[in-house]
């Protein structure tokens, strides 16, 4: 058992907490009814508390109402569409509707106000018959302050004892109305309330109404620099849409009425789905034109039908088409998600997360406008509205991406341009040098030609005329040597470079001829050779050697057969010239013949050939290495890309 004192403390806690949670109750539930009674004891206000009774009335006399006016109660928050004011012939002729708030005086009475945060278009509150607030008016404009809250102070010398009385004249439209719940508080917490809803519904809307022009803006002057990529004119174009629907909730006097506004609006969001579906088409490759023209041919007909749809119907109809727009554009965005899939594009697949949350924001915006009551209606402008704008940051951010990605490859095909260039140049360079040192020589070469032309034509003529005038003598002889060695000199000087192949046709078809003429058999055997070109100074020698053996052969040799035998070895060329004469002896083991033999040596060593006589008397067997030039190396085909 506890002793009694226990049961008596016991029983004191209790009655005091029982107390204590009383008082607390009645300050904190502290909303005066119509009905309440001027005696009840005075309560302190110490924080924000929302109105949601109040009682409304039609009132169309000047003046403010009074209490004949029939008031009909209302729980908050209000839409003119569920009292029954959109139906034919129930709207106001002032477009306006009265509300009516009554709170008991509260003990503390300065410093209080009313924030009204959410409302349908514009409104004048009085307190106990004096106007304490209103939205402002401009001549020749419409005073849209839907989206802004508005603050009403109360001082302390318009309170009254017991009953107070609060009037909001609401000005609708006919495309409907509304008030949301009102708080009603101490003046600092409702002022940072009434700056903190101010900054989230104005301010940064402000914000975001800029930067998607800003980026609409910027997207079309590149557009502009660049039209073959019309990406970017549907960028910009999807945000200006997107723009005129924003506009809606920073626009404070507009010159259009509400009832053409708000289809203008609806015009301008279903135009920003369309947009965002062309755009999205092209950046992930996933464009089909003919479903592009029946959308757009739906997105007009949408319009034509926000322009003309009743006042009473057009917010389930506006919201139905978007819907339908919304679709759309998950049937796109499923087709980009099969190519992230597929192809593991980084681009496709933000792109697929970025408008699958867009659309799950503008379902979840739907669903609380239709659907949802209290805080949650509160909601319904905020996360679809503040969604798009990030998704145009992702797309901008994409976008920024190519564009960075296509700069990034214009500058490295900019400087492969220039490498090329400066190497084309160098080539150009070397290419002209080239042909002067060759104009030079060419001229050089004509200069001599001239030279040898003039001896051969003048030293010629007077060396020959030596010869017919000493006939037989010794100084004949000399001018004949030297003419011979003039008309020499003159054939070298007129030898051009020649291909190998091309120089034993010639030599062959010569020595043939010269043999076959003096009743010899000539036989002729060649080898496979390698395709040179040789220069003229060893053309010409190599044809003067074989011009003096076969003169040798014709002169001194009595030979009847000639076997000439053209071969290549690791040294060179191989020229075998055999014939079965009398052969030729040479004084002191020297098998030199006369000058003839001398000469061939000499012409043999200017073109570094090895040549060998061996003689007997069967016959004599002339053996001439020669080396050749490297093969000149094939043309590779040029593989440059311009």
């Amino acid at each position: 058992m506890h002793p009694p004192g226990r049961w008596i403390i016991s029983i004191r806690e209790l009655s005091a907490t029982l107390t204590a949670c009383t008082v607390w109750l009645l300050l904190g539930c502290f909303v005066v009814s119509p009905d309440a009674s001027a005696g009840e004891q005075q309560r302190v206000i110490t924080g924000p508390v929302a109105l949601e009774t109040a009682q409304y009335a039609i009132w169309a006399a000047d003046g403010l109402p009074d209490s004949s006016v029939g008031w009909q109660t209302v729980q908050l928050p209000f839409f003119s569409a569920a009292a029954g004011l959109m139906e034919p012939g129930q709207f106001p002729s002032q477009s306006s509707v009265w509300f009516r708030f009554v709170v008991d005086r509260p003990q503390n009475t300065g410093a209080l106000s009313l924030l009204f945060w959410r409302y349908n278009l514009s409104m004048t509150v009085f307190f106990n018959g004096e106007e304490i607030a209103a939205n402002n008016t401009r001549e020749g404009r419409n005073t849209f302050g839907w989206n802004r809250p508005l603050i009403a102070n109360m001082s302390s010398s318009q309170w009254l004892p017991g009953d107070n009385e609060v009037l909001v004249r609401l000005n609708i439209s006919p495309m409907g109305g509304n008030l949301a719940p009102v708080l009603f508080g101490p003046r600092d917490q409702l002022e940072d309330i009434y700056a903190s809803r101010m900054f989230r519904q104005v301010d940064l809307n402000r914000i975001l109404l800029a930067f998607a022009l800003s980026i609409g803006f910027f997207t079309f002057a590149l557009w502009l620099m660049r039209r073959q990529d019309d990406v970017y004119l549907w960028f910009s174009a999807m945000c200006v849409a997107w723009a005129i629907g924003s506009s809606h909730t920073v626009v404070y006097y507009n010159p259009l009425p509400f009832e053409l506004w708000i289809p203008i609006v609806h015009i301008a969001i279903d135009a920003c789905i369309f947009c965002m579906y062309g755009f999205i088409g092209r950046l992930a490759g996933a464009r089909k034109p003919f479903r592009e023209r029946l959308f757009l041919g739906w997105i007009v007909l949408t319009a034509l039908i926000n322009l003309n749809m009743p006042s009473k119907w057009f917010w389930q109809t506006a919201y139905l088409m978007h819907l339908v727009g919304v679709g759309v554009l998950g049937v796109i965005v499923i087709r980009v998600a099969l190519i992230a899939v597929r192809e593991k594009k980084t681009e496709a697949t933000i792109i697929t997360l970025a408008i699958l949350g867009q659309i799950a924001l503008f379902i979840f915006n739907a669903f609380q406008m239709f659907f949802s009551t209290g805080e949650a209606w509160d909601g319904t402008l905020v996360f679809a509205h503040f969604g798009l704008p990030v998704l145009l940051m992702i797309f901008a951010a994409v976008l920024l991406r190519r564009f960075t990605d296509a700069l990034n490859t214009a500058e490295t095909l900019n400087k492969d341009l220039e490498q090329k260039i400066d190497e084309s140049r160098k080539i150009i360079e070397r290419s002209f040098a080239e042909r002067r040192v060759l104009e030079m020589n060419q001229a050089a070469e004509q200069e001599r030609l001239k030279i040898y032309r003039d001896l051969h034509d003048d030293v010629g003529s007077r060396l020959l005329s030596i010869i017919h005038a000493d006939a037989g003598n010794k100084l004949g002889d000399m001018a004949r040597s030297a003419l011979e060695s003039l008309r020499q000199a003159v054939s070298k000087a007129n030898t051009p470079d020649q291909p190998l192949s091309s120089l034993l046709a010639d030599i062959r078809e010569e020595t043939e001829l010269r043999l076959q003429g003096s009743g010899h058999e000539v036989e002729w055997r060649q080898q496979p050779l390698p395709e040179v070109t040789l220069p003229s100074e060893v053309a010409f020698n190599l044809n003067r050697i074989m011009k003096e053996l076969v003169s040798n052969i014709i002169r001194h040799a009595m030979a009847s057969i000639v076997r000439i035998d053209v071969s290549h070895s690791l040294h060179g060329m191989v020229l075998n010239i055999a014939d079965n004469g009398r052969g030729f002896q040479t004084c002191n083991g020297d098998q030199s013949a006369g000058n003839g033999l001398g000469n061939i040596r000499s012409r043999a060593a200017e073109i570094d050939a090895d040549i060998e006589f061996n003689s007997t008397g069967c016959g004599t067997n002339t053996r001439i290495v020669m080396p050749l030039p490297e093969p000149a190396a094939a043309p590779q085909p040029s593989r440059a890309k311009i």
